[in-house]
């Protein structure tokens, strides 16, 4: 999809970014969704998963970084963002594509699920490590990873006007 293909949807990203840090510039604010519509359709993911990682991850704070070392939006792990490709991990655009590149291969693992395992499979692969969810056969007994997974499920199904599955 071609950025005129999304244009109409650009100001609604804006709104919803804005909703989750009302703090970014407004030039900020255009340059993630723009970032997040144009990966999203290059890798064949739906934008408002993005948006709902992105949320849960880091409140759509360039910035962030978590105690355990995750940088930038998609709270990317040094050497998971250097396999990315990503060289600057709190540049918003690189991190998005990082992360948007991480979660279309955790979707494509499980693409032989339904949807909502296959999203949930994926989203605790983003979280924990695919090496934790093949260990475990699905989910991990984490509460950090179970509670992030259904966090997320829940903001996409809000952010598509659904409810996700049980």
């Amino acid at each position: 999809m071609t950025s005129r293909g999304w244009s109409g949807y650009l100001d609604a990203y804006k709104h919803a970014i804005r909703y989750f840090n009302p703090r970014l510039s407004e030039a900020q604010q255009d340059a993630i969704a723009r970032s997040i519509l144009a990966y999203s359709a290059h890798f064949g993911i739906d934008a408002r998963l993005v948006v709902a990682v992105i949320a849960v991850e880091s409140g759509f704070k360039p910035t962030a970084t978590s105690h355990k070392g995750a940088m930038g939006l998609g709270q990317l792990m040094p050497g998971t963002a250097a396999g990315l490709g990503v060289r600057n991990a709190y540049d918003p655009v690189e991190n998005i594509y990082g992360a948007v590149k991480l979660l279309c291969g955790h979707l494509k693992q499980h693409a032989d699920k339904p949807f909502w395992e296959q999203l949930k499979l994926a989203l605790a692969s983003y979280n924990a490590g695919a090496g934790a969810v093949r260990k475990y056969g699905g989910v991990p007994p984490y509460r950090e990873t179970q509670r992030y997974v259904a966090k997320v499920a829940r903001l996409y199904a809000h952010l598509c006007g659904q409810s996700p599955a049980k």
